[in-house]
């Protein structure tokens, strides 16, 4: 008979999993509880938490949320971060974290229901923020529109001077 506890923790991880539908997979064997928590402060202000869980548990709530199966990277004791928007911000707090303890590290990431792997975890990490990606996408768009638009100008800069010199000449 399964014991009450472990169906409200499953709920609730059901509950996290709806509310914040990315989440990043990492193992934290051998780090310290105070460096720890001061990760869980750093992600709380990102606006990710970060929760150690029970792989059976964690399993049950991602087969229940309908989550792709994740089942390989579920072996020893992991942390799970629940990210709510910016995957590549809470990558990068992590990834620094990991430079700091070099026994910390993180395995999957699943955003959108896609598995990503270790690799394209890091590769996201090295992403620089969505403003900034903004804004360099606004200047691709900006840059052609301005170069029309100096272009136009000159064209008609030409033509007034064209026109002043015929004004010139016939009078």
């Amino acid at each position: 008979m399964v014991k009450q506890y472990k169906i409200d923790s499953v709920n609730e991880l059901k509950e996290k999993l709806n509310s914040k539908k990315n989440i990043i997979l990492t193992y934290y064997s051998g780090i310290k509880v105070k460096d720890l928590y001061q990760l869980r402060k750093i992600l709380r202000d990102k606006g990710a938490e970060y929760k150690v869980i029970k792989n059976n548990l964690f399993r049950k709530a991602l087969k229940d949320g309908g989550y792709p199966p994740i089942d390989t990277h579920l072996v020893g004791p992991i942390g799970v971060v629940f990210v709510d928007k910016e995957l590549s911000e809470i990558a990068k707090v992590l990834k620094d974290f990991q430079k700091e303890q070099d026994k910390f590290q993180f395995s999957v990431a699943i955003m959108d229901n896609v598995v990503y792997s270790q690799k394209d975890v890091q590769r996201i990490a090295e992403l620089p923020p969505i403003e900034v990606l903004l804004s360099q996408v606004m200047s691709l768009i900006n840059g052609p529109a301005t170069g029309t638009a100096i272009a136009i100008n000159q064209v008609m800069a030409s033509l007034a001077r064209g026109i002043k010199l015929v004004a010139q000449q016939n009078a």
